[in-house]
């Protein structure tokens, strides 16, 4: 049997940092469409940078045919054109599709050379 702590109790940030300061006082605001938010996407906020880091976006089936998002491929953030690296590609519905992210290394290091 596992033995699995209770996750209600568990701070979501202490597992996370921002990818362009390296802060780990982020705040994460989670998808769904019940309860504190009705969010379609996951991503989170850096405190210190106020940076926006996208975890995973979801799309219907029109946007994935047109997008031709796969797992190892490159999603651009429509705002503020940062480039992501598409990690996993999940059907969850019927017309619904998560796509996990991370942000490119490259972007990361360009962000890093401009400041």
């Amino acid at each position: 049997m596992v033995n699995r702590q209770d996750q209600s109790t568990e701070n979501p940030s202490s597992e996370r940092h921002c990818p362009w300061c390296g802060s780990r006082d982020v705040r994460l605001v989670t998808r769904g469409y019940t309860g504190p938010t009705d969010e379609t996407d996951q991503y989170f906020v850096c405190n210190a940078c106020h940076r926006v880091t996208y975890e995973l976006v979801a799309k219907n089936a029109r946007e994935m045919r047109l997008g031709r998002w796969r797992a190892g491929g490159v999603y651009r953030e429509p705002t503020t054109q940062i480039r992501y690296h598409i990690s996993r590609v999940l059907k969850v519905g019927v017309n619904e599709f998560l796509i996990y992210l991370r942000p490119l290394a490259e972007e990361i290091a360009e962000e890093s050379a401009a400041t």
